[in-house]
């Protein structure tokens, strides 16, 4: 048969069994919810008494300390120019018997009239002062007819390169003419036991001119002059 409780007592047919006081977590938990909240009480109380105030510092940031260093510098003076030099006495005609007659001069009368002046002659009509209009020079790429070569003349071959087994090509620019004739002769780049060469050879070249606008104009070229030895 199972155990009836009965108040306090649980009854067992055949046996009777009583319960503690102190098995009772019932009783027991107000109990410990008091002693706990005394002890808390009491340490809260030594906490307030052994640190009465409490203040929290902030870390403080380390800063660069910036160090100025005065010095002295030394007191600058304008310097003074010199006074100028005085003016030359100008002979002034005067009057005045108490001026010396050394800083007198006598009265010099000019008529402007009689001063012959010589002018040179009006220019005739048409005729430009200064000096002569420099011819306009084009870009051979620039031309509608582009000028063609008509006489040649190989370069003579120097010496002193023939006898060196030397080799090489000098670029020179020059202007063909409207009358097809070579200026102003330049070297840009090459060898210089060549360039004279060179250039006294470009000289004696011949072109038929370049044509623009159906007239001849006169154009820029440029022309590699080449020096190989034969064998």
């Amino acid at each position: 048969m199972s155990p009836a409780k009965k108040g306090d007592r649980w009854i067992t047919p055949g046996v009777v069994r009583t319960k503690s006081p102190e098995a009772d977590l019932k009783e027991q938990s107000v109990k410990v919810f008091r002693i706990c909240l005394a002890i808390s009480i009491v340490l809260h109380g030594m906490v307030a008494v052994i640190w009465p105030t409490f203040e929290i510092q902030a870390a403080q940031r380390k800063q660069d300390q910036i160090v100025i260093q005065m010095e002295d510098l030394p007191e600058t003076r304008q310097i003074e120019r010199p006074p100028p030099p005085p003016r030359p006495a100008v002979p002034i005609e005067t009057e005045s018997a108490d001026v010396p007659d050394d800083v007198t001069i006598e009265t010099t009368d000019l008529d402007f009239d009689e001063i012959p002046v010589d002018l040179p002659p009006p220019p005739p009509p048409g005729a430009t002062s200064g000096a002569v209009e420099e011819e306009e020079i084009v870009e051979f790429f620039s031309v509608e007819q582009k000028p063609k070569l008509k006489k040649q003349v190989s370069p003579k071959y120097p010496e002193v390169a023939r006898k060196a087994g030397l080799e090489g090509k000098v670029f020179i620019r020059f202007a063909v003419g409207r009358d097809g004739r070579v200026s102003r002769v330049t070297v840009m780049r090459g060898q210089e036991i060549f360039r004279e060469a060179a250039v006294a050879a470009v000289q004696q070249f011949q072109f038929s001119p370049a044509i623009q606008n159906d007239k001849p104009v006169s154009v820029w070229m440029t022309m590699p002059i080449s020096f190989k030895l034969t064998e």
